[in-house]
Parts: structure tokens; sequence; C-alpha cells
């Protein structure tokens, strides 16, 4: 199955790389035979309800993540684990980028009903949901391109398990007070970095991707560690109550208005990364937000950069 029109580029038989500027597009001859383990390392994750092994790993990665995304290890030998497989690539390069050109990030994706594969600068990697299995090739073993290949891999697969556990990752920022999570979202720029560092004495789950997670009593917002060196890794694994979504619109005014059911769905809807992009996907991700938003208020948020905004968040 091809991927979507916004990345479909022919596929190319060698494994040894793409043409001199020219994206590699992995088919099924490069999943099929996808690379050798790092090493034989092995760390757990503990991430809202999701469980994730990562193994393969070399000693200096072992090394790295576990100091990176403390404190979100676990060693407990828990079900429903996921394992995710870290291999060594064997081409340089998968999609091109060409440095001084502005660019969004791209990914390939391609679906054989629940199993999936993603590509893009760094990675090429495979996720089957029903076996709890995964595998990521990755062009170096340390540095920039490891870094940004696995946790941008890891994102990716994170935002699609979560949807099969009944919640989304909202590309927000989530802070608690008083022990309730409000949860800041909109595209770049919105104002969610703003917003956590205006701040300072709460505790902040993230300042650019807040997982939503279904509860026993409610929904709840949790961080996630992929944070790369743009943004602040959470200090706490915990999960919080959610009081509410708040869609950030700076102005010089500072008040907050409901939105109604279907704009807020609409508002949700467009601030996931990964997931609806592919229509396949749509209707499912789609009834996850609609049951999530008849538990939790969405609001409209004017605000400008001080933190009275606060005053009318924390009204209602």
């Amino acid at each position: 199955m091809s991927a979507p029109e916004s990345t479909r580029i022919a596929e190319r038989p060698a494994l040894t790389g793409a043409a001199p500027g020219a994206d590699f597009v992995p088919g099924r001859e490069f999943f099929a035979d996808p690379g050798e383990a790092f090493g034989t390392g092995r760390i757990g994750l503990a991430i809202g309800p999701l469980r994730i092994d990562l193994e393969g790993l070399s000693a200096a990665q072992s090394g790295l993540l576990s100091d990176r995304f403390r404190p979100f290890v676990t060693s407990g030998a828990e079900a429903n684990r996921c394992t995710v497989r870290l291999l060594r690539s064997p081409v340089a390069s998968f999609l091109r980028f060409v440095p001084g050109v502005p660019e969004l990030y791209r990914v390939g994706v391609r679906r054989s009903g629940p199993h999936a594969q993603f590509w893009s600068y760094e990675f090429a990697g495979s996720l089957d949901p029903a076996d709890r299995r995964a595998s990521v090739s990755l062009v170096e073993e340390t540095g920039a391109l490891f870094d940004r290949g696995l946790e941008n891999f890891l994102r990716i697969m994170t935002a699609n398990l979560i949807v099969e556990r009944g919640g989304f990752l909202l590309h927000g920022a989530g802070v608690v007070r008083g022990g309730r999570a409000h949860v800041f979202f909109g595209p770049s720029g919105s104002g969610k970095t703003t917003v956590t560092s205006m701040s300072p004495d709460d505790v902040v789950l993230s300042d650019d991707l807040t997982l939503v997670i279904r509860g026993a009593a409610g929904y709840e917002a949790a961080g996630i560690p992929f944070g790369l060196a743009h943004h602040r890794i959470p200090d706490t694994s915990e999960s919080f109550p959610i009081a509410s979504l708040n869609r950030l619109v700076q102005s010089r005014e500072v008040r907050r208005e409901r939105l109604p059911r279907s704009r807020a769905v609409a508002e949700v809807a467009a601030s996931l990364p990964f997931v609806m992009k592919d229509a396949r996907q749509t209707d499912r991700v789609l009834d996850v937000i609609e049951g999530a938003l008849k538990k939790i208020p969405v609001y409209r948020l004017l605000f400008r950069k001080d933190p009275s905004f606060w005053g009318v968040v924390e009204q209602g």
C-alpha cells in the first residue's frame, strides 16, 4: 500500500541509499531486512497507560536514554508492553533534507490493516499494535540524527497507540495547578511555551505535546519524555485530572469563552499530530475526541503575555 499523496515517491529497488539529492522511500524489501540491532541492552518506559520496552540498545544508547527519559524509566514486568527494537539502518538516509530551505517535517506512511510503516529523514520504522511490536532503523548510533530519528518515531508510535486506549496526543502544553491539569493547545506560535514560562511555580507536564488519557475516574493529562533539545522533558511521569482544554489566541485582552461541541471537536482534531492525515483512522480518532469532550470543557482563551490569564482559567 502506497504512502499518502503528500509523501508518495517512487520506490527504489536498491538498499544502498538514494541517488544523490533524492529521497529513499523504504519498500517491502527494506522492511523485510531492516538491519541488525545495535546491541543487547534494554530499558522500559511507563508513559501514561502505555508500557514500552526499548531493546537492541548499545551500551552508549542504554546509558544515554536511561538518563534522558528519567523519571519515565521502569523495570517492572507489566503486561501489555509494546516492544520497540532499535536497528542499524542499512542506508545512510531516507527523506532528503536540504539545509537552508524551510520545510515542514515530512513523514511517509504506509498502512495495511492495523500494521503501519513510517519513515522520515533519519528513521524508518514499523508498528504492529495487535502484536505489540515495533522496530525502527536509525541512521546513527548516537548524536543529533539518532536523537531526532528515535524520538520522532516514538512520538508517532505513542500518538497511534494511545488512540487504541481511548485517548489522544495533543499539540498542547500541560500545566498542573491545585492538583488539576489545564491544557493549552494550538498551532506553533500560539503561545504554549509562553504559558509554561509564566507558570514557574506549577508542575509543567509539557510545553509541546500532552497526552489526554482515559482513566477509570475520567480523563487525565500526562507528559511524554520525547522532548528532544527543543522542549522540556517533564519532571514527573504522573497523570492528573483534566480541568479544561484551552485553545490559545494571543490578544491584548484576557477572556475565555466555552466552545460549542462541534467547534471544540474541530479545534482539537486540528491539533492532533500524526493521526489525522490517514482517512482510514479519521473516524476512529473523531470518535475518541467526541467521547473525551463529553467530559472535558473546551474554551477559547484570549490572553496576553502576562500571568493574568490564570485569573480567568481558574474561575471555572
